[in-house]
């Protein structure tokens, strides 16, 4: 027998069963005679207010969420009136790419935040607990707004749009899938606000961090096998912080691996867009990935065993006080310990492989007679001056010229330069 529960539910109308199977049936029978929808729930509280979490398939979020979102350029009365801030193109396409390009192998979405702006039904069983399974039942007719994830559901829409014109089953397939939302029982526009406001406190990862976890993109991908192969950098990456204090024990941030990356690659700093973009058409295909990385990999381990403050520190644990030292040989001033030396040694390694240096490892091994220390003449005029660091790329191709003067491979990579441009 139905009863009705008194709860703060909004437009939510909870109606309680003896017993699941009950409560199902019901929910079910109102969704065939309504032409709506039957989900399974979770019915919950946080503060005063009921809470419902599930699951959507795609295709319902495609077709049954609207939002109302603020007009760029309008007064403050426009963004009171609507439900969500205005629609960033640029923030929508980078979620379309990114569905478009990993439905048919793993991704993910985060939650959508809902709220109830039309009459819904709850069936669930009564209880003495807020905490407990329920199925919501959605007339036809209804729509669910939008309190956070237009971006997603706007992004879905044009992937499927753009998926459908290329392979209609793999639309198909998107649309099967499903997406996890949170539903607030709330019609109270303010409350929808402070909502939003409550939902945009997370934080962002860190780029440093980012450029670890996002492997999917083969940049990040090689910054991670250089931290995890390569014998000086393992176990002495920063992956959180932006800059590097006087005081760590961390030798780089992933950060400044990065930048290693961008140099061995392109001999320049391009902007991370264009670069990420740069290296996926480079290196989509696993095998010259997989050249590629051990390359990189090699070459840092032979400048490593080069360079004698680098030797140093890859034979220090990283899981004792001996990793203490490294604060040491930074307030030493040694130039290859910084972010721009690490650059210019980026800059050799691009030049070596790009035109195709046989015998890279002899003039790697002429890092040994390399002075390091800032006060060395080889720096001076370049990336050291009046006594300062300096960051600039013309100021580290310099440097990178004079370093290779200093090994005796200028005059190489100028005949190969020259030969490259005779065969093009």
């Amino acid at each position: 027998m139905e009863t009705q529960e008194k709860l703060e539910s909004g437009l939510v109308e909870i109606r309680t069963y003896p017993t699941y199977e009950q409560a199902a049936t019901a929910a079910y029978s109102e969704s065939m005679n309504t032409g709506g929808w039957t989900f399974p729930v979770v019915a919950f509280r946080q503060g005063k207010r009921l809470i419902l979490a599930g699951a959507f398939p795609i295709g319902f979020v495609e077709s049954r969420l609207y939002s109302r979102s603020a007009v760029r350029g309008e007064g403050a009365s426009s963004a009171l009136a609507s439900m969500n801030r205005p629609l960033e193109p640029k923030h929508k396409q980078h979620i379309t790419k990114y569905l478009v390009e990993n439905v048919t192998s793993n991704y993910i979405m985060p939650p959508l935040t809902l709220n109830v702006q039309e009459k819904v039904s709850l069936f669930t069983v009564a209880s003495g607990h807020s905490f407990r399974s329920a199925y919501l039942a959605i007339p036809g007719g209804v729509n669910l707004s939008i309190t956070d994830g237009q971006h997603r559901v706007q992004a879905i829409k044009e992937a499927l749009a753009q998926l459908s014109g290329i392979d209609g089953e793999v639309a198909s397939r998107l649309r099967a899938d499903s997406i996890s939302v949170m539903i607030t029982c709330e019609n109270d526009l303010k409350q929808i606000h402070q909502d939003f406001a409550d939902c945009s406190k997370t934080k962002a990862l860190p780029g440093s961090l980012l450029s670890l976890y996002d492997t999917r993109n083969p940049a990040n991908r090689l910054v991670s096998d250089l931290e995890q192969n390569c014998v000086l950098f393992r176990g002495r990456i920063d992956p959180t912080s932006k800059t590097l204090s006087k005081k760590s024990t961390f030798l780089f941030l992933a950060n400044q691996l990065r930048q290693l990356v961008k140099h061995l690659i392109t001999r320049t700093n391009p902007a991370d867009d264009e670069f990420e973009k740069r290296v996926t058409n480079t290196l989509s295909d696993k095998e010259r990935y997989r050249s590629y990385s051990e390359l990189y990999v090699d070459y840092v381990n032979c400048i490593t065993e080069a360079i004698p403050v680098f030797k140093h520190i890859s034979n220090l644990s990283t899981q004792s006080p001996e990793r203490g030292q490294i604060e040491k040989s930074r307030e030493a001033g040694w130039v290859c310990l910084s972010g721009t030396g690490l650059n210019v040694l980026g800059c050799l390694g691009y030049d070596l492989f790009t035109y195709g240096v046989g015998n890279w490892k002899h003039y790697v091994s002429e890092l040994i007679n390399i002075d390091w220390s800032r006060s060395a003449s080889l720096w001076q005029g370049n990336i050291i001056q009046n006594g300062k660091m300096m960051t600039q790329m013309p100021s580290m191709r310099a440097a990178a010229e004079q370093l290779e003067r200093e090994i005796g491979l200028y005059e190489v990579i100028k005949a190969k330069k020259e030969e490259f441009g005779r065969k093009s």
